[in-house]
């Protein structure tokens, strides 16, 4: 164990870069999330709207609205 990078409290370094490349695509992740949630309830909204309480929700954590 590399303990300058992984403890108990503290991510190992392979977790902490894992973290760090989710953080960064985050911004992208939510764009294409708004982007599939327009297209499923304009092309189809049966479908659409068995997802898009899901895909609501994510975007309002990811905008910290919840």
């Amino acid at each position: 164990m590399d303990r300058a990078t992984s403890s108990k409290y503290f991510p190992t370094r392979q977790e902490a870069e894992a973290n760090a490349r989710l953080i960064a695509a985050a911004p992208d992740l939510l764009e294409a999330l708004k982007e599939m949630l327009s297209v499923w309830e304009e092309d189809d909204p049966a479908y659409g709207a068995m997802h898009a309480d899901k895909a609501r929700a994510a975007i309002a954590r990811a905008e910290g609205k919840v």
